[in-house]
């Protein structure tokens, strides 16, 4: 999927030498010193809580709000800033993401980092109808741009 949102991206007419595309599983290592800054900021009960995680869900679930909030922050890409921690980072996001970015503003505080800034949007109706919103999980409910005229007509006629 990531690959596709890249090509998304790019299709859009974002200028390649001045965007810089990461995939997070590709780029931890970079990352990781955020993640772990953020995970000995959070306690379990602050996770659990803001993200509604209950006792028997995974791990996973525990540890990746600190690998979301990891990229919003400058030193995180150190071959473009450095270990500068005052760039500004402005975040467009749909309003299930919310959660994430408002737990990512406090601990930012914490740590003495630039708080970011969010762009809410609202979902865009799904192909189906307005009842639902487009879901990247659900491929007869939006067209992407990558879409071949038969993927797009089967949406359609769905």
């Amino acid at each position: 999927m990531a690959r596709e949102n890249i090509k998304d991206i790019i299709a859009c007419g974002f200028d390649l030498e001045k965007t810089f595309i990461f995939i997070d599983t590709q780029y931890m290592g970079h990352l990781y010193p955020n993640v772990a800054k953020f995970q000995k900021a959070l306690t379990f009960n602050q996770v659990k809580g803001i993200f509604g995680i209950g006792d028997s869900d995974n791990c996973g679930k525990i540890a990746y709000p600190a690998i979301q909030a990891a990229p919003s922050f400058s030193n995180s890409f150190p071959h473009i800033f450095g270990k500068r921690t005052d760039v500004p980072c402005l975040i467009p996001q749909g309003i299930d993401q919310d959660p994430y970015f408002r737990m990512t503003r406090d601990v930012a505080v914490r740590l003495k980092y630039q708080k970011t800034g969010c762009i809410h949007s609202k979902f865009f109706p799904s192909v189906k109808g307005l009842d639902g919103k487009m879901s990247s999980s659900d491929f007869n409910s939006a067209i992407f741009l990558t879409d071949t005229q038969k993927q797009i007509k089967d949406c359609l006629l769905y």
